[in-house]
């Protein structure tokens, strides 16, 4: 029975230090980012281009996490529900779109496929789809 609590204990410390791991990985300084780009209807339609061009292939076209090329383990983040795992700033979704995740995470950064602006732009697409 000890030895089993004990490697629970282990499993969980191992989990909780990955989070914590991806989470450190997404805010460094990011949540103080301001977007500077003009929450317009235009920038938002903008926005869901740039989503649609990177981000639909994994997280899908409605940003559910069900795109064809989604991983399983972990599967891409649903970004229409209430759960921001990894930050809810614009700052820092930016930082996590423009560096990807690492870790287990497949997600890797669209900063070499996107301009600042389009990355920021993305960021006020998924606020129409995503809490706010």
């Amino acid at each position: 029975m000890r030895g089993a609590a004990t490697a629970l204990l282990g499993m969980v410390l191992l989990v909780s230090g990955t989070a914590t791991t991806l989470q450190a990985q997404a805010k460094p300084g990011a949540a103080t980012l301001k977007n500077p780009v003009t929450p317009t209807p235009d920038a938002i339609a903008k926005g869901k281009q740039a989503f649609n061009k990177a981000c639909r292939h994994c997280h899908g076209p409605e940003g559910k996490g069900d795109g064809p090329l989604a991983q399983k383990d972990p599967s891409p983040a649903d970004l229409t529900d209430d759960r921001w795992d990894h930050g809810s700033s614009d700052g820092e979704i930016y930082t996590i779109i423009a560096n990807g995740l690492g870790g287990d995470s497949k997600m890797k950064g669209a900063k070499s496929a996107l301009s600042s602006t389009e990355m920021w732009q993305i960021v006020m697409f998924l606020r129409t789809i995503g809490p706010r």
